[in-house]
C-alpha cells in the first residue's frame, strides 16, 4: 500500500475557499479504484494550513489517481486560493 501525506497552505484570507473546493472533489476521489482512504484536515491553530492523509491499495492505483480528470480539475480550481508549493510525502506501508 501507498500512502500520501501532504501539506498545503491558503493564501491569507482564502482558507474557507480552500476548503469550499477541497470538499467538493475529495468525495470523488474515493470513488477511484484502489483509493482506500481520502481524508484532508483543517489544523485548528492556523485555519490556513492543511494536511491531506491518502491511502492507495498500488502503485497504479496512486497513478490512475493523480492522473484523473477530476485531479486536475481540483488542481486548478485550487490554484488561486494556495500558497506556495504543497509539501508532498509518499510511504510505502510496512
Amino acid at each position: 500500500m501507498i500512502v500520501v501525506t501532504a501539506f498545503i497552505k491558503a493564501k491569507e484570507g482564502n482558507g474557507d475557499d480552500l476548503e469550499h473546493v477541497i470538499k467538493g472533489y475529495a468525495p470523488k476521489f474515493l470513488e477511484d479504484e484502489g483509493c482506500l482512504e481520502y481524508r484532508v484536515h483543517r489544523r485548528l491553530d492556523d485555519p490556513h494550513l492543511f494536511f491531506f492523509y491518502e491511502k492507495y491499495a498500488s502503485d497504479t492505483a496512486l497513478k490512475n489517481h493523480s492522473t484523473s480528470p477530476h485531479f486536475k480539475e481540483m488542481g486548478a480550481a485550487m490554484r488561486a486560493y494556495v500558497d506556495g508549493r504543497p509539501e508532498i510525502n509518499m510511504y510505502r506501508e510496512v
